[in-house]
């Protein structure tokens, strides 16, 4: 399985605020690192349309949020609205592993779980590979090397948080 570039960028917004995306096999793979813009939080939005629209029938999600802060209240909405609003078509992830290594971030999570019942399985996880074995548990086929060369192709390296 070869990793797949897609369209990434640094923000230009900020200098502390970037975001990358990519995808390996069916699991797809969102990083963020800076203050949380909508700019981001969109572009994570419209990472999981994507993948929800190629009809991957099992499809997988990483999100790693790098000293990233966390979504604000009306992101967190957003994030709420998409959620119900594609309820079925999220009912085919395997599992969503969010990489958090902020505490806000984990209160931000506990306040979108309060809004909206997830109709997928998700965990919080402080390390890739944590994420990574965590999806493995549940048969996504992924192996932690070529996760972390997907990431190191796209994201430089003063932004990429060890596995």
């Amino acid at each position: 399985m070869s990793p797949e570039v897609l369209d990434n960028r640094d923000t230009g917004r900020s200098r502390e605020t970037h975001y990358w995306r990519g995808r390996v096999g069916d699991t797809w793979w969102f990083y963020t690192t800076g203050p949380s813009t909508d700019e981001v939080w969109n572009a994570y939005l419209a990472h999981c349309k994507a993948m929800l629209d190629t009809g991957v029938e099992r499809p997988s999600l990483i999100c790693v949020c790098h000293r990233a802060e966390p979504p604000n209240a009306v992101q967190r909405r957003l994030i709420a609205d998409f959620i119900k609003a594609d309820a079925e078509r999220l009912s085919s992830l395997v599992g969503f592993a969010l990489v958090l290594d902020s505490p806000l971030h984990i209160f931000a999570l506990r306040a979108i779980n309060w809004v909206v019942r997830k109709p997928f399985p998700e965990t919080v996880c402080g390390s890739r590979r944590d994420a990574v074995l965590w999806l493995a548990g549940r048969g996504v086929r992924i192996e932690t090397p070529v996760l972390t060369e997907s990431l190191e192709q796209q994201v430089p390296g003063r932004y990429l948080k060890a596995p």
